[in-house]
């Protein structure tokens, strides 16, 4: 009985370190993204397209596929 509480002991510890890393992983990623976010707001990157919308806000229209008989 003792061995299979030392076993769940190790298993929850391994489990936590596990969960705590990727939490600290997923924190380091959003704290790159921002930085990214703001160098490319900072070189122009979102440029106002409407007063409660920026142009990385709105979605591209889809081009229909191009064949290549049409290009000349």
């Amino acid at each position: 009985m003792k061995s299979i509480l030392t076993l769940g002991a190790f298993a929850g510890l391994a489990y936590g370190a596990r969960h705590f890393l990727n939490f600290m992983n997923q924190k380091n990623k959003s704290r790159l993204q921002e930085k990214r976010l703001e160098i490319w707001e900072g070189e122009g990157g979102a440029v106002p397209v409407a007063q409660t919308k920026t142009a990385a806000q709105v979605r591209p229209k889809k081009r229909p596929p191009v064949s290549p008989r049409d290009v000349n």
